[in-house]
């Protein structure tokens, strides 16, 4: 029993480590051989797991196999474009100047209640507001809306609105962030002062964020919610 217990731990951490070596994309959207690898790598991690008379290594080398071959053909994908579309396939325009390519969509073998369920999924209720959409390699749709429907930009309107970039999380669940702080170039006897100044400590804090206006959105435990000017936007540093 527990050397049954131990496979199963070593073949669940080998999993992890494999997944994670393979990219981020694991986690997300994947290419089609990347979900035939997901698939196939579940499978053979299974065999040895579920059976002591199985040896280790009839699980550990298949995966070490598809490791070596999944990375040659990332590497050739990077490599030859006409390989990648041959492995990923290409995006697809859908709907282009406002009009659905029915062809495409046949030669997708996408039907139009799944067009429509795609772009709902983009923020689209009403196609007929869709000037251009697409359907990329992975199978997801991306939608433009048509250049009569989208909102102006601050640009257009001739807005200034300065710079706006990520805001800080400094505290997350009544914890400092020390990587966060120091990217902003604060320091923490700073953060502390700043919260006790309004009877606070770290740990009544759920969610600290500070923006690149310079303000502080504190969430409390046990629920509150204060906003305040925490810098001056000229001291904002990252």
């Amino acid at each position: 029993m527990f050397t049954l217990f131990l496979r199963g731990a070593l073949l669940y951490i080998v999993m992890i480590v494999t997944m994670r070596a393979l990219g981020k994309r694991q986690l997300g959207e994947f290419e089609p051989y990347e979900l035939a690898m997901t698939i196939l790598l579940a499978d053979l991690i299974s065999s040895p797991m579920e059976s002591v008379s199985t040896p280790l290594l009839h699980g550990l080398l298949p995966v070490a196999a598809m490791f070596a071959v999944h990375g040659g053909i990332t590497l050739a994908s990077l490599r030859w474009d006409k390989f990648r579309a041959l492995v990923s396939g290409k995006p697809a325009l859908v709907i282009n100047r406002g009009e659905i390519d029915q062809k495409q969509l046949d030669r997708l073998c996408l039907s139009l209640s799944d067009l429509l369920e795609g772009l709902r999924g983009a923020g689209f209720l009403d196609p007929a507001e869709v000037g251009t959409a697409i359907v990329e390699a992975n199978g997801t749709i991306t939608a433009f809306p048509a250049a009569a429907e989208r909102a102006p930009k601050t640009s257009e309107m001739a807005l200034e609105t300065g710079y706006e970039g990520l805001p800080m999380a400094l505290i997350t669940d009544g914890r400092v962030q020390p990587h966060n702080l120091k990217a902003t170039g604060l320091g923490r006897a700073w953060l502390e002062a700043l919260l006790a100044a309004r009877g606070l400590s770290v740990g009544a804090v759920y969610l600290a964020s500070l923006d690149t206006r310079g303000r502080m959105t504190l969430q409390l435990n046990g629920g509150g919610l204060m906003r305040f000017q925490a810098i001056g936007e000229e001291e904002v540093a990252w």
